[in-house]
């Protein structure tokens, strides 16, 4: 092989790679959780306190969904005891809307790794549940502590209307540093 064709081979390879991680960063960037592997210390990263505040916003603005209008609500993530967990609910604001809707709420951990620092989703609830929020009409994602480190958390609230054409996007609680680690 002429030193022309291994500089070829090898800038080919090179090239490759910086594009798949160009478009795993574009990926995630656009869809929070799309391309994420559940991470382990064995990959080179970690999970780290989140090093700064963010204003909380636990309800989303009004969303109108034809003559439906409501809102997504998350509470911050809290570790009770020997797990990380958040919920999510909506709220009936105006208009007629359907019974129930399809609740998803995510809890992301914060990852360092050799591609910097980001939220990942390590954990995910759902549930088809009536307006209001409280025991039975929230959707939960709990994930267990793998030890007592501090760790940045926050959870996001997607609310689908049941058999309604309703807008996309979610909404995000605070970020907390809380003494629970993941596996």
């Amino acid at each position: 092989m002429t030193p022309r064709h291994a500089y070829r081979r090898i800038f080919g390879r090179g090239a490759l790679l910086a594009l798949s991680v160009l478009l795993l960063a574009f990926a995630s960037a656009l869809w929070p959780g799309a391309a994420e592997a559940a991470p382990s210390a064995q990959s080179g990263g970690y999970f780290a306190p989140y090093p700064g505040g963010v204003t909380p916003l636990a309800t989303s603005g009004v969303i109108t969904a034809g003559s439906c209008k409501y809102q997504q609500a998350t509470d911050n993530p809290h570790s009770p005891a020997s797990d990380t967990s958040v919920h999510g609910w909506w709220i009936h604001y105006s208009g007629t809307c359907p019974a129930k809707a399809t609740v998803t709420e995510y809890l992301q951990a914060y990852w360092c790794d050799i591609y910097g620092c980001r939220f990942i989703t390590v954990a995910s609830g759902k549930a088809d549940v009536y307006a209001g929020g409280g025991s039975g009409k929230r959707a939960t994602a709990r994930k267990a502590c793998a030890s007592y480190r501090t760790v940045g958390w926050r959870g996001f609230v997607d609310v689908n209307l049941d058999n309604w054409s309703d807008p996309s996007g979610y909404t995000y609680s605070a970020i907390e540093n809380l003494l629970c680690s993941p596996p």
